[in-house]
C-alpha cells in the first residue's frame, strides 16, 4: 500500500529528544512503534498530568495491527509488554502503579523533570491522585459494550474482538452484540456466528431481523461456523 499524504499542515508537536536521542538509539521494533503510539495517545489525553494507562495501550486497534505485523505468531500483549519494559528501561517513559480502589492501575508517562517529581510525591503520600477522562469518544467502545451487554471479557475474548475489528466493517461488531441481546442468545459464539453469517451471505442496509430464529446461528447449516 501506497501512503497517499497527511490529512493537515498543522505541524505535530512532540519532544525533540524523541527524533535526536531516542528514535536513532532503538533496535527494537516493538519499543519503537510502542514508543511512537505512546506520544500519539499522550496528545489526546486530557488528563493531568498527561499519562497513558495500560488497558488504553492494549484495547488500541491500530497498535494491535501494528505490534502484530512484527511479530504475527506472538500473542500482543507479550509484544506490547516487551515494547513498553523496553521503553521505561530506556528511560523515555516511567511507569507508575496507582492503586485505584480494589486494583492497581499501570499508568505510562513521558519522561519529564514534572512528572519525576509528581510521581515521588504520590509515592511519598504528598498528593493522591483519581483518574481523570480519556480522550472522549461518541459512543461505547466494544468493549464496553460487549462487557455491558453481553458478559465479563477475558483476555482471549478481548483478542478475539481485536481481530473482528480488523475483519470486519466498522459498526458490524456493535450489531451483531444487539442482535445477541434482541434473540437473548448473549454468548461471543453466538455473535461471531451472526458477524460470519453477514460477511458470507450480505446483510444488506439493516442488522438481521430480531424474528429471525436465533437457532439458526448455532446449528443446522450454520454449525460450523461455531468454534467453542
Amino acid at each position: 500500500m501506497t501512503f497517499t499524504g497527511f490529512s493537515t499542515d498543522d505541524p505535530i508537536k512532540l519532544p525533540r529528544e524523541l527524533f535526536t536521542e531516542i528514535v536513532p538509539a532503538i533496535t527494537q521494533p516493538a519499543e519503537l512503534k510502542v514508543t511512537l503510539h505512546f506520544f500519539y495517545l499522550l496528545r489526546q489525553s486530557r488528563r493531568r498530568p498527561r499519562m497513558v494507562e495500560w488497558s488504553e495501550l492494549r484495547d488500541d486497534t491500530m497498535l494491535t495491527r501494528s505490534l502484530r505485523a512484527i511479530a504475527p505468531l506472538r500473542p500482543t500483549d507479550e509484544v506490547l509488554i516487551d515494547g513498553l519494559a523496553a521503553a521505561v528501561r530506556r528511560g523515555t517513559l516511567l511507569h507508575a502503579a496507582i492503586p485505584e480502589g480494589p486494583r492497581v492501575g499501570n499508568w505510562y508517562l513521558a519522561n519529564t523533570e514534572r512528572n519525576r517529581v509528581w510521581i515521588a510525591r504520590m509515592v511519598e503520600g504528598d498528593i493522591s491522585w483519581t483518574p481523570g477522562p480519556a480522550a472522549p469518544v461518541a459512543r461505547p467502545g466494544i468493549f464496553a459494550l460487549y462487557e455491558q451487554n453481553i458478559g465479563v471479557l477475558t483476555p482471549l475474548l478481548a483478542e478475539e474482538l481485536k481481530e473482528a475489528q480488523e475483519r470486519y466493517p466498522a459498526g458490524w461488531i456493535e450489531d451483531a452484540i444487539r442482535e445477541a441481546v434482541r434473540a437473548n442468545k448473549r454468548a461471543w459464539r453466538y455473535v461471531r456466528a451472526v458477524l460470519e453469517r453477514w460477511a458470507r451471505d450480505g446483510r444488506g442496509d439493516q442488522p438481521t431481523s430480531a424474528s429471525d430464529d436465533p437457532e439458526r446461528y448455532i446449528s443446522g447449516q450454520l454449525s460450523n461456523l461455531i468454534r467453542y
